[in-house]
């Protein structure tokens, strides 16, 4: 995200590291309640990373081993999503909605395709 870095996890940003004013990052982690963010400055890029991965894993993910947890954080598996369950089938009013709106949609497009035609020039029309 340019000059920022974020960890995201289940659709939000649980820990951010951005420059600071002093020349350093400023890393801002928040990952389970909001009363609990943590604001430290750090050094490098790479500190803060591996530091922001560790204190997010081990309060993510407590009844796990720190390295389990933090490989389970990082993963970048795509969630594979379900598939989605058969409908109902239409109703007749919906058959019969759909039915009206392919007339309407028909007649439309004919009167906007006859509006598109080239119109003759006066020359060629024949007069009697």
């Amino acid at each position: 995200m340019g000059e920022r870095w974020a960890l995201w996890w289940n659709g939000r940003e649980i820990a951010s590291l951005s420059p600071d004013r002093a020349g350093g990052l400023r890393m801002t982690l928040n990952a389970l309640k909001m009363w609990q963010t943590k604001n430290v400055r750090v050094v490098s890029l790479r500190q803060g990373k591996r530091f922001a991965e560790r204190w997010c894993a081990a309060r993510l993910y407590p009844n796990l081993p720190l390295r389990q947890a933090v490989a389970r954080l990082t993963e970048s598996t795509p969630i594979q999503p379900s598939p989605p369950l058969p409908g109902l089938p239409p109703t007749r009013e919906q058959l019969q909605q759909a039915q009206r709106l392919d007339q309407a949609a028909a007649t439309a497009s004919a009167r906007v395709m006859a509006a598109l035609e080239p119109i003759r020039p006066a020359a060629e029309i024949k007069r009697d």
